[in-house]
């Protein structure tokens, strides 16, 4: 395995620490809104992105 993949890997652990941690908090839907809001917030920056390249290659 490579960097990235290591990398993604522990983003997946500390994730899955983290969901564990507010399911025993009681929190856990706070935490799914949060995972949740962050996905959109990247989609979002993600398809800007896209539309500035796609934009500039025309």
């Amino acid at each position: 395995m490579d960097r990235l993949e290591w990398s993604g890997l522990a983003f997946l652990v500390l994730l899955g620490l983290l969901g564990r941690s507010a399911w025993k908090q009681g929190e856990i839907a706070q935490f799914l809104r949060s995972l949740v809001l962050l996905a959109v917030l990247f989609g979002v920056i993600a398809g800007i992105i896209a539309g500035v390249i796609w934009f500039n290659e025309r």
